[in-house]
């Protein structure tokens, strides 16, 4: 009898433990499909140079790269959730689940608020407030991609993963901010605009690469 009633409950744990493990992986998978779906839509169009115009008012491609953002939005969420249950595994000055939440957060806004038609840089010359806001909130989102990027690089586990994340801090960092440096004093846009979107496939990859290393860890644990 005794057997019979710990039995269920095993199960029951086993599921529970399982749980995170595919909420990671399916945070994972869902961050690469992101990136895959933005370079569809770039190169449904090749003449946008930047990638928030791919999202604008009024261009075919958006309701895709909406969706491929919201889509980021959910992987970080997921990520976010698996990496919370770990507790204790994933912190480095704070929990880099609670960065990965903002982070999140900020994309799925920037996914609603969408650029106005050519997505003006804010306070130029046809620039209107949700223009302010979308760029205001996915900047915020790559630094705080960024942020989870350095705090996983100083968490002394995993040495690849660390690495892995060094390096793509530093080059998310500078090809973001070379680009953001070219378009802000109207520089050479197909430059500023490979340099952006080389910073976003990067930073969206890296958060795939995360989800599954964070999977791993879960699935480790498992057993």
């Amino acid at each position: 009898m005794t057997d019979t009633l710990e039995r269920p409950a095993d199960i029951g744990a086993g599921r529970l433990d399982r749980f995170p493990t595919r909420l990671a992986l399916l945070g994972g998978i869902a961050a690469f499909v992101s990136a895959g779906l933005i370079w569809v839509c770039r190169a449904g169009d090749p003449s946008v140079h930047y990638v928030s115009q791919l999202g604008a008012t009024g261009m075919p491609t958006a309701p895709l790269f909406n969706f491929a953002l919201l889509l980021l939005a959910v992987a970080a969420v997921l990520v976010e959730r698996a990496a919370f249950a770990r507790g204790d595994g994933y912190v480095a000055g704070w929990p880099v689940a609670s960065t990965l939440l903002a982070c999140g957060a900020c994309f799925g806004v920037a996914s609603v608020i969408t650029c106005s038609p050519g997505c003006p840089v804010p306070f130029t010359s046809g620039a209107l407030p949700q223009d302010l806001v979308h760029i205001s909130f996915a900047v915020t989102g790559f630094v705080l991609a960024i942020v989870a990027m350095g705090q996983v690089a100083a968490l002394r586990r995993r040495r690849w993963m660390r690495a892995a994340s060094v390096v793509t801090l530093i080059a998310v960092g500078a090809t973001s901010f070379t680009g953001a440096m070219i378009a802000l004093f109207r520089g050479d846009t197909v430059l500023g605009g490979n340099l952006e979107f080389t910073a976003a496939t990067l930073a969206i990859t890296w958060f795939g690469v995360f989800g599954l290393q964070v999977a791993a860890d879960h699935r480790r644990r498992e057993r």
